[in-house]
């Protein structure tokens, strides 16, 4: 009784801990407001990857498409941070 006590309580250590894992090898991704952007992000936040609307791309300039970029890139490392809580 007691070792199975023992072995259950390791099980739910080890959940919380196997979830971290899962949530940082996962890639979250969000897209701006104007859907020009896509960027993708680790669970610790790291930019993984940027994906650009091509259909909308030569129609914006270059400051907007920085601020499109950066609100997607914070928008993905919010989601990535919710997922570790």
């Amino acid at each position: 009784m007691n070792r199975e006590l023992t072995t259950q309580s390791e099980g739910v250590e080890e959940r919380p801990a196997a979830r971290r894992r899962q949530a940082a090898q996962q890639v979250v991704t969000a897209q701006d407001d104007w859907g020009l952007v896509e960027v993708g992000v680790a669970g610790n936040g790291e930019v993984l990857e940027v994906a650009i609307n091509s259909a909308l791309f030569e129609h914006v300039k270059p400051s907007d498409l920085a601020e499109a970029m950066l609100q997607a890139a914070r928008a993905a490392q919010r989601r990535a941070r919710q997922l570790h809580r």
